[in-house]
Formats: structure tokens, C-alpha cells, sequence
């Protein structure tokens, strides 16, 4: 049996992630088959690869469906909010950050060949007023600590639009602002645009 597996190392503490069954994958997803992960692994040091292949786990096909009580509200109530409640200097740590995480190494498109600046990302902060690409929300927030998938619409990241392991570049033309809940499901029944589950905010 084929599986699509998760394998991508933009936040460390992601585990590899099982996704799905059978020969296809998602589009733009950026989860390697079983056998594109096995040839990878067969190029690395085979204790490395053996630790890599163990820690491999079924993943949902679907997000678990919304339950419990209402988010809590917005921590910026529109795009001028956030430029006032934030500093110049905060905002470029903040895409400094994301520009870190995007020149790095991941485990299926090794190190990118070009690299980002902060100040790249701070122009495509900019220029989408902090509002995700695929849904429209205003996504300034950081990630909380703990569970974060009833705010998953308000928390923004940098998002590579044709992902790196698919053959997408490291450059700015191919970065858009997203909201954390659209880059981590890349399904058309979630990007949606003007979606108010999980925190879908729009000012």
C-alpha cells in the first residue's frame, strides 16, 4: 500500500506525519509518497534515516471537525490596529523570524538555493495588510503556545505558493502571506475565501 507522508521541517518539532493512502497526493501539499521518502532516506546516514522512518504516524485526511466553546476575540481588531499595537522593530523580528524558517533546510528540498530577507517578508506582510491569500482573514497573530486550531484563521506565516518540495523557489515572487490554518491544509473546502471557522476574522 502507498502512503503520502508529512516530512516537512519548517518547524522542527513537527513530527513526520503519515497523510495519505494511495498514489496521489494533495495539491499543494508538501508530503512526500512512501517511495520519493525512501529514495531520500536511502541518501542519509542510515541511523539518521532509520530515526526519521520510526517516527513516521497516520495523519488525518481532514481537520477534526470544530467543537467546543467560541474563540476568543481578535487580539487586533483590523490591519491599523496591529500596525499601532505593534513597533517597526517588533514587526521585522517577527518577519526576520518566518525569513529564517524559510531559508532553511528541509528534509525534502534540502537547503534552498536562494535566500529570503526580512525585509522581504515584511513587503509581503505589507502588501496583503496582514490577510491570508486563500481566505481573506486577518491573520497578525502569533501562534499560542498549546493547541492553536480555533484561532488557526488569525495567526500569520509566510507561505511558499508552489511549495519547495514540488519545485517552488525560495524567492519572493513565489511567497505569499497566509493564515497558519490555509498553509497547514491545503484543501479546497478549507481555503476558502471569507470563512469564519476557526477564528476567521474580517475587518
Amino acid at each position: 500500500m502507498h502512503h503520502i507522508l508529512t516530512l516537512t521541517l519548517a518547524e522542527p518539532s513537527d513530527l513526520p506525519l503519515m497523510e495519505l493512502e494511495g498514489p496521489v497526493r494533495r495539491e499543494g501539499s508538501e508530503r512526500p509518497t512512501e517511495s520519493e521518502l525512501e529514495a531520500r532516506l536511502a541518501q542519509l546516514p542510515p541511523d539518521k534515516a532509520q530515526a526519521i522512518r520510526a517516527r513516521a504516524r497516520p495523519a488525518p485526511l481532514r481537520p477534526d471537525p470544530e467543537v467546543g466553546p467560541p474563540p476568543p476575540p481578535p487580539k487586533f481588531a483590523s490591519w491599523a490596529d496591529f500596525l499601532d499595537g505593534t513597533t517597526a522593530a517588533d514587526r521585522r523580528r517577527w518577519c526576520a523570524d518566518k525569513a529564517t524558517t524559510a531559508n532553511g533546510p528541509r528534509l525534502m528540498s534540502g537547503q534552498p538555493e536562494h535566500r529570503i530577507a526580512p525585509d522581504d517578508v515584511l513587503r509581503v506582510l505589507e502588501a496583503a495588510e496582514g490577510r491570508c491569500y486563500y481566505c481573506g482573514s486577518l491573520a497578525v497573530e502569533k501562534k499560542p503556545p498549546g493547541p492553536w486550531n480555533r484561532v488557526g484563521r488569525r495567526i500569520g506565516t509566510l507561505h511558499h505558493a508552489e511549495v519547495r518540495f514540488l519545485g517552488g523557489s525560495n524567492t519572493p515572487d513565489n511567497l505569499v502571506w497566509a493564515c497558519m490554518w490555509c498553509s497547514t491544509w491545503p484543501l479546497e473546502e478549507e481555503r476558502r475565501p471569507g470563512a469564519v471557522d476557526r477564528g476567521g476574522y474580517f475587518p
